[in-house]
This record gives structure tokens, sequence and C-alpha cells, in this order.
């Protein structure tokens, strides 16, 4: 049983990450920013040293996914940058300390709240679609979802320079009906990505002690 279990366990791996790749191409088309996402692996040498050293740290396997999540969630920011018409530049990748995305600034305070919000957003989703493949009892995309969860339920901290402290600072400049639906949205990310951080803890703890979810 053990020699069968095996190769079917990497097929889910495969399988796995080629589902992670399509949804950020599906991502990346939708808001018309594939060749922007092409241009980021030709160009950007910090995505690269920080493939490569999160591949020596964490393994290719791991390295790949949490570089492509946190590209994702740049990707957002950048995305909200475009559809608003403002200049934006390709993300730049600190290696072990996470990515920024650096644009104009807003002229309007929701603008500039949702293009903070933009990158959380795609992270719960792709969070959301690791916990997915993983759920039926591939502990690695739990993890996956698990890491990808916390990093950007940690960036909602309502506190500057992470982008909850923009959104909320954006939230208190805005006109009084703007308010409303800024922290509506901000509750919704972080509540999001407060239940994929807990359902993965506990699909996790449930999969090490070897009983059902």
């Amino acid at each position: 049983m053990e020699p069968e279990e095996q190769p079917s366990r990497k097929r889910r791996n495969r399988g796995g990450i080629g589902a992670i790749l399509a949804a950020i191409i599906a991502f990346a088309l939708k808001f018309k920013a594939l060749f922007a996402f092409a241009k980021i692996f030709a160009s950007s040498w910090s995505l690269i040293l920080t493939l490569w050293l999160y591949a020596l740290a964490f393994g290719w396997r791991f390295g790949l996914v949490l570089v492509l999540l946190i590209l994702a969630h740049e990707l957002g920011h950048y995305a909200a940058f475009r559809a608003y018409g403002l200049p934006v530049r390709l993300p730049v990748f600190i290696p072990f300390l996470g990515a920024f995305t650096a644009g104009a600034v807003p002229q309007d305070p929701e603008h500039a709240a949702y293009i903070a919000l933009a990158g959380p957003f795609v992270g719960l989703g792709l969070a959301g679609a690791c916990y997915a493949i993983g759920v039926s009892g591939n502990s690695f995309w739990l993890a996956c979802a698990s890491v990808g969860a916390f990093l950007n339920l940690f960036n909602m901290i309502p506190i500057s320079p992470f982008d909850g402290g923009r959104v909320i600072a954006s939230a208190r400049a805005a006109t009084h009906g703007a308010k409303f639906s800024i922290y509506a949205w901000y509750f919704v990310v972080a509540g999001g990505l407060a239940l994929v951080v807990w359902q993965t803890s506990v699909s996790l703890r449930s999969y090490a002690a070897g009983t059902p979810y």
C-alpha cells in the first residue's frame, strides 16, 4: 500500500500546483495584467532572488507557492492602481520581509482604501483555493492556506504601514457614505482571513491526529 500511496500523493501535489497557477493566471487575465505578470518574472531580480532563497529555506514546492501567494497579493494592489488610472510600478520583493507595490497617491480616499484592500482580498481568495485543495487530506496545501491567510491577516492590522492601517486612515478621510462601505469590506476581508486561519489550524490538527476533519 505504501508504494501506491506515494505516487498518488505526488499526483495530488502536482495537480494542486497546477490549480494555484491556473487561479493566478485567471486573475491576471481578468484584470488585464497578464503581460505585467510575465514582465515581473522576466525582469524582477528581487522576485528571482526571493524565490531562490525561499526554495533553499523551505524547499522548492513551498517556496514557490509562498512567492506566488505574495506576488498575487501585490498584483491585487497593482491591478487596483491600474483600474483607477494611476501610475504604478511593478512589485518589489524583500526576501523574508515581504514585498511592496509603489504607485501614485490617490486623491480620493475611497480609492486609496480599495487599493489597500485589493491585496488582502486576492490573498483571501487564493488562501481559500489552497484550503479547498488541501481539505481532502493534503497537509501541504493546508499549510499553504494557513500561511497565506495568516500573512494577509497580519497585513490587515489597522496600523500604518500595513494595508489595514491605510484602509482605516482612508476610511476616516472618506465621505460619510463611503465610510460604511470601506469598513464593511475591511471586516469582510479580515473576517474571511481569520476564518481560513482558524479552519486550517483545525484541519491540520485533525490531520496530525489522524482523525477526520
